[in-house]
């Protein structure tokens, strides 16, 4: 393999973001030169190749948990991997932020960022995988449907507003008020009222039990109630003022989001003083960026970039088992108008065509396949529930017996109509996505299904198109349950007549899921999922797929590893 000297690199950059090279030609590239970023040469085009001091502080800690498990970085070539002189940590969002109010968010980037701005009540503990104290103390269930709460009592926000059990009464009723339009809504409507006792403690109580009550404490961020008042909705919506490790600096739309350190944290301070978040659509620059040491941390890093990343000394990578579940929607419930995923013999058919094994073996780090749509992290998951095999020939017979014949162009017929699907795509935090998009359009061909992908390159359009109803007949989904590890956080979201990117629902399985929700016992709740998985599974009401094996991209400057939560936490990484 050729060397690639600083300028070569320097001018594959330049070519690619002018368009003078393509993708294809650009990843290649750096392909063909994997192991040839020699050392100087490297170090050179990418800056001074200086040391990073040791941090006086350490990064920020997880509750009760131990030093973090995975393997050392290694060594860069020739010193420390193109540092640049950096002394800060800039890690990368495939899409920006819709806003700055953490209550208008449900996408995995502004959860990711509003971890670091914010606080929440609990935070997950890696050993146990449960959730643990963090802003709150502690909290007990004294019956099915109360829970007492206490909270910290030497929390402040940025600006030094006091966090108090009135914050958090304010916020969840914010939340829940209906002209807030908060899109977290559903996650908060079994709360009844919450009890304020004095300003450490409270009382919160709930509609009926409410199971994943505990779960939820991971993921609700809080404002202030005085600089709502004082600024306004609109203004909370370009600026963040939170409790967390980091301080808003500034935010360049369609750009970056800069942090710095709060000094004042309440907490252990991270070690990293200032963090910026550079947001690069594409991954083919995303990953040029991380070896021309610009960038530290890249998700969803192309799986065929590994060995190019780790051979340059640039950075690794790092890998986790995630709660994030693939599947591909069908529009069962036809909510954009009739189409042929009506059909049940259609559905079955879609799952007998993919090669999901295939695509697991051949595109992805690793996966475990979800035959009920739910992942094995969460509890609820059925083990004894079978996915679809690989089978075209039975995929064919299905389409016959409804009906559908070959075309001249080998597409299937019926009245008329050809056995065409709307595919609609977008931007993904799994690695390959777009191969695996291809890779389902190329077996549904097979069986003499054409799925024409319609592919939206921004994230809030995508999945507005969705919510809206407009997903039909076949579109890519993947869920991170909003890291709660529960079936409730996929099955609800996803299957409950309630939800707007609900596309196969019914009476039935509505009654499952309330039940599901709706009882603290948990044999009764691990019995009604196993039903409703077995319901989902047997109407194949999506493309059945798998949970997955997330992969980031990690620089050889800093000590940092992706989490099962996925959510990627800056706090608690380390110059070397």
């Amino acid at each position: 393999m050729a060397v690639f000297q600083p300028e070569i690199l320097e001018r594959l950059l330049a070519d690619f973001r002018s368009g003078r090279l393509s993708r294809r030609d650009f990843v290649h590239a750096l392909g063909l030169g994997s192991v040839a970023l020699a050392g100087s040469a490297f170090a050179s085009a990418c800056g001074p190749a200086v040391p990073a001091n040791a941090p006086t502080e350490a990064a920020r800690p997880k509750p009760g948990a131990a030093t973090p498990q995975g393997a050392a970085a290694p060594t860069a070539v020739g010193g420390a991997a193109a540092s640049g002189g950096r002394d800060n940590l800039v890690m990368t969002f495939a899409s920006d932020v819709t806003s700055m109010d953490p209550h208008q968010n449900v996408l995995r980037e502004g959860i990711k960022l509003f971890y670091h701005l914010f606080d929440n009540l609990g935070v997950r503990n890696y050993e146990t995988n449960r959730v643990g104290p963090w802003l709150a103390t502690s909290w007990k269930a004294t019956n099915d449907t109360t829970w007492e709460m206490e909270l910290r009592s030497d929390v402040k926000f940025h600006n030094g507003d006091p966090f108090n059990a009135d914050t958090v009464k304010f916020n969840v009723e914010r939340v829940l008020n209906p002209d807030t339009k908060s899109p977290q809504r559903g996650n908060w409507l079994a709360i009844e009222k919450i009890d304020v006792m004095d300003p450490t403690h409270l009382i919160w109580h709930t509609k009926s039990p409410y199971p994943v009550f505990v779960e939820r404490l991971q993921n609700l961020q809080f404002i202030s109630e005085n600089v709502l008042k004082e600024r306004g909705a609109d203004w909370i919506a370009e600026n963040a003022v939170g409790t967390g490790p980091y301080k808003f600096v500034r935010w360049d739309r369609g750009q970056q989001i800069v942090m710095t350190r709060n000094d004042d944290y309440w907490g252990p301070k991270p070690a990293i003083k200032d963090v910026t978040v550079r947001i690069i659509k594409d991954i083919a620059t995303a990953v040029a960026e991380l070896l021309a040491g610009r960038v530290d941390i890249v998700s969803a890093f192309p799986i065929d970039q590994v060995k190019t990343l780790e051979s340059s000394g640039a950075g690794r990578s790092s890998t986790a088992p995630i709660l994030r579940t693939m599947f591909r929607g069908f529009d069962a419930n036809g909510r954009s108008g009739p189409n042929p995923t009506q059909d049940k013999n259609v559905r079955l058919a879609i799952n007998y065509a993919c090669n999901i094994d295939g695509y697991i073996k051949t595109l992805q780090a690793g996966g475990d396949r979800t035959p009920g749509n739910v992942s094995k992290l969460a509890f609820g998951f059925d083990a004894s529930l079978q996915p679809y095999p690989y089978d075209p020939e039975k995929a064919k017979q299905l389409l016959a017996q409804s009906g559908w014949t070959p075309g001249s162009d080998g597409t299937l017929q019926k009245n008329g109509q050809s056995l065409e699907l709307r595919f609609i795509t977008g931007p993904s935090t799994v690695p390959n996505n777009q191969q695996v998009n291809q890779a389902i359009v190329q077996d549904l061909q097979a069986v003499g299904i054409k799925a024409t992908i319609q592919n939206f390159s921004d994230s809030t359009a995508f999945t507005t198109t969705v919510s809206e109803g407009k997903g039909g007949p076949m579109y890519q989904w993947d869920w991170g349950y909003f890291s709660v590890y529960d079936a409730d956080g996929i099955l609800w979201d996803m299957h409950h007549s309630s939800s707007p990117y609900a596309y196969f629902s019914s009476p039935e399985l509505d009654q499952l899921l309330e039940q599901g929700r709706g009882t603290l016992d948990e044999a009764k709740r691990k019995d009604v999922y196993a039903r409703a998985e077995k319901l989902l599974h047997d109407e194949a009401a999506v493309l059945f797929m798998w949970s997955v094996t997330s992969v980031w991209g990690v620089s050889s400057r800093i000590d940092w590893q992706g989490r099962s939560d996925e959510i990627d936490r800056a706090f608690e990484a380390k110059l070397k």
